[in-house]
C-alpha cells in the first residue's frame, strides 16, 4: 500500500471510532473521557494529513483543547480557568444553570478546531454526528443552551486566535542563508529553505517575550579541533559509526518528522509521521486513559501540555533563527568525510536548540506536576509508524529519551541536548506556576 494511503486509512479508522463512540454516549464519565481522547486523535490525524508544520501543529492542538476545558471545569468547583491568565484571552462567560458542560465542551472543541485546519469536513463531520446522535438523549432545553454556550465560548477563542499574529508570520519574507562561516545552510535531501523563521512573532500564552527562557549556555560555532563545538561534531560522527541496535531504534521511535522526503533513482515520495508535539498530545491522553484520570483533570492535562508545547515552539524557534548554528551533516560532510549521513533526515531549520528536546522536556515537567513523578506509561503512538509500544518509568524519563535520540540520529550536537532539556524544563515550569493551582491551595488575591 502507498504510503500516503497508509495514513489516510488510519486517520479515516479513527474518525469512524470516534463515531462508533457517540453511540455509547451516557452520563458515565469513563465515556465522556474516551470521547475526548478520540476528539484529539481526529484532530492528531487531521493535521497529519494537512501537513502542517511541527510549529503550526502546535498551534492548531492548543486552541481546542483551551476551549474545551472552559467549558468542562464547571464540572468541578476547584477546577480554575484559564482565561484571564493566558495573553490576551479575558474570562470567559460561565454558562446557563440548564447546561450540559460535556455538551458545551466538545461543541466548543469541534467548532474551535474547525477553524484552524485545512480539511474543515472532517471536524464537521464528527460535530454533526454528535449532535445528532446527543439530541436524541438530551432534553430540548438542556441541549439548546449547552450547544450555544459551547459556540459561544468557541467565537470568543476564535477571535483570540485571530490577534496572536500568525497571519502576520505569512506574509513575512522568507529566510535567507548566511554566508558567515558556521551559520546554517540547507541540507539533504531536498535543501528546503528554513521553516518558520518568524515563528517568534507569535503572541505566547503565558511567556512575556518569546526570548525569556533564551539558554545562558550557547554551543557556538569554532573550527578549531580543541574547540568545545569541534568535539561535539566529532561524537556526533563517531557515535553514527558505533550504532548498535538500540540505539537506532531510539532514533527512529523519536524521529517524529512529519514529511520524510525518499529519493529512489527519479522517484521522490514522502512519508507522513505524526509531529514531536501531536506525539506529546498522545501520551498525555494515553496516560490519563491508562490511570483512570477523570474527565476534568484529562482536559486540563491536554490543555495545559499544548500550552506548554507552543510555548516550547515559539521560545525554540527564536533561538533557532537568532543563534543560526550550523546543521552536523554539513560541517561533516564539509570537513570531515563528504559521503557521511545522519540515521534520520535532519529538517529545514537551525540547529541550536532542539526542538525535540524542548517541547518534550516541557511537556514533561507539565505531565509531572498533573499526574505524578516516576509514573510509569506505555506509549503506543509509533504502532501505525512500524514501532511496538514501548514502556517508560516516567515522564522525564521519555522527554530523556527523546532528547538524545537525535544526537543517535546524527542531526544535532550532545551539548545542544543538554541545554534544550533546561530550556524545555524552565518553560514546562513556568507554564504549571502560572496556570495550575493545587487542590488545597488557595489562590492568590
Amino acid at each position: 500500500m502507498p504510503v500516503n494511503c497508509f495514513f489516510r486509512g488510519i486517520s479515516q479508522k479513527i474518525t469512524l471510532s470516534s463515531f462508533a463512540l457517540l453511540f455509547l454516549f451516557t452520563a458515565n464519565a469513563q465515556q465522556k473521557e474516551k470521547i475526548l481522547h478520540q476528539l484529539n486523535d481526529l484532530l492528531i490525524n487531521t493535521v497529519m494529513d494537512d501537513l502542517f508544520t511541527p510549529p503550526i501543529a502546535s498551534r492548531i492542538y492548543t486552541y481546542p483543547n483551551i476551549a474545551f476545558y472552559e467549558c468542562i471545569r464547571f464540572d468541578e468547583t476547584s477546577a480554575q480557568p484559564l482565561s484571564g491568565k493566558l495573553n490576551g484571552l479575558k474570562q470567559l462567560p460561565a454558562p446557563e444553570k440548564a447546561n450540559d458542560n460535556f455538551i458545551s465542551a466538545c461543541i466548543a472543541y469541534s467548532f474551535v478546531a474547525q477553524n484552524l485546519v485545512g480539511t474543515e469536513y472532517k471536524i464537521e463531520n464528527w460535530r454533526n454526528w454528535f449532535a445528532d446522535s446527543i439530541q436524541r438523549s438530551v432534553d430540548a432545553v438542556v441541549y439548546k443552551n449547552s450547544y450555544d454556550h459551547g459556540k459561544k465560548i468557541a467565537d470568543s477563542i476564535i477571535a483570540w486566535t485571530k490577534k496572536d499574529n500568525y497571519l502576520k508570520s505569512r506574509g513575512m519574507i522568507r529566510f535567507t542563508a548566511s554566508e558567515k562561516p558556521g551559520t546554517w545552510q540547507p541540507t539533504p535531501n531536498d535543501y528546503a529553505p528554513g521553516l518558520e523563521p518568524h515563528w517568534n512573532v507569535l503572541r505566547p500564552m503565558v511567556m512575556r517575550s518569546c526570548s525569556q527562557f533564551s539558554p545562558v549556555e550557547k554551543l557556538k560555532y569554532n573550527s578549531s579541533k580543541q574547540s568545545m563545538f569541534y568535539k561535539n561534531v566529532m561524537e556526533v560522527y563517531n557515535i553514527s559509526k558505533k550504532m548498535d541496535t538500540t540505539l537506532k531504534q531510539i532514533s527512529l521511535y523519536w524521529d517524529d518528522n512529519p514529511n520524510v522526503s525518499v529519493i529512489e533513482g527519479h522517484l521522490t515520495y514522502f512519508i507522513h509521521k505524526i509531529s514531536p508535539g501531536g506525539h506529546w498530545i498522545k501520551i498525555a491522553g494515553q496516560t490519563c486513559q491508562q490511570k483512570n484520570i477523570s474527565l476534568v483533570k484529562t482536559a486540563q492535562a491536554y490543555a495545559l501540555t499544548s500550552i506548554a508545547i507552543f510555548e516550547a515552539f515559539i521560545a525554540c524557534w527564536d533561538e533557532k533563527y537568532k543563534t543560526n548554528l550550523i546543521r552536523p551533516i554539513t560541517v561533516i560532510n564539509n570537513h570531515i568525510d563528504a559521503d557521511w549521513r545522519p540515521l534520520i533526515q535532519t529538517p529545514p531549520f537551525p540547529e541550536f536548540t532542539s526542538g525535540h528536546s524542548v517541547t518534550s522536556n516541557a511537556a514533561a515537567a507539565v505531565l509531572t506536576v498533573l499526574l505524578g513523578d516516576n509514573l510509569s506509561f506505555t506509549d503506543e503512538t509509533e504502532i501505525p509508524f512500524g514501532h511496538k509500544p514501548k514502556t517508560f518509568s516516567s515522564f522525564n524519563a521519555a522527554a530523556k529519551e527523546s532528547s538524545t535520540s537525535r544526537v543517535y540520529g546524527g542531526i544535532h550536537y550532545p551539548e545542544t541536548a543538554r541545554i534544550s532539556i533546561l530550556q524545555g524544563q524552565q518553560i514546562g515550569k513556568f507554564v504549571i506556576q502560572t496556570l495550575y493551582k493545587p487542590a488545597g491551595v488557595k489562590a492568590k488575591m
